[in-house]
């Protein structure tokens, strides 16, 4: 390192600026660093009888997800007092649950007219995804049947489910609107 630094103070005799000095030395650390992520490139950490345990680092906000009752990015918003408003009142899922709910219907009526040559499978993808989100709401009662389950193994189930059925015969009773 003391070498190093006496070539950036002759650099500098020679009228030269000391960071000018001191890049043609520097080429020497991007070479190590280079040579260092190559190495790591191809080093796979391998546990005794358990294959590769290496890891992806994800970021933050992949790792945690949501922090508090409402967390939303209003990086890309024109008018976040508007957006925070709205979002107040409708989440984004129930927007997007309105506007499917209206759409599809609109879209399997017209499909021919929404056909694009250069996206034929648009209309298609677009119909599968949302009979794959009415699935997934649907999976809900599963959710509910595990729960018990969870129940019944906590101990509890004596006690919870009495209470679960007397509130969904409440539900079951209650007039519904057409």
């Amino acid at each position: 390192m003391q070498q190093r630094t006496r070539t950036a103070q002759e650099g500098e005799a020679s009228s030269a600026t000391p960071v000018e000095a001191l890049l043609p030395d520097a080429a020497w650390v991007l070479e190590i660093q280079r040579a260092w992520l190559d190495g790591m490139k191809s080093l796979v950490v391998n546990s005794p009888l358990s294959g590769d345990v290496t890891q992806w680092i994800r970021a933050w906000s992949e790792v945690v997800g949501q922090v508090g009752l409402v967390n939303v990015n209003y990086a890309g918003s024109r008018d976040v007092q508007a957006e925070r408003r709205i979002t107040g009142r409708y989440s984004y899922g129930s927007q997007l649950g309105r506007i499917m709910e209206l759409l599809v219907p609109y879209v399997t009526k017209h499909e021919k007219e929404f056909t694009d040559p250069s996206h034929p499978d648009a209309v298609q993808d677009f119909l599968k995804m949302a009979n794959e989100i009415g699935e997934l709401k649907q999976a809900s009662v599963e959710d509910v049947v595990e729960k018990v389950r969870q129940w019944e193994k906590a101990g509890s189930l004596d006690t919870k489910l009495p209470l679960l059925i007397a509130r969904l015969q409440q539900i079951q009773a209650t007039p519904r609107k057409k």
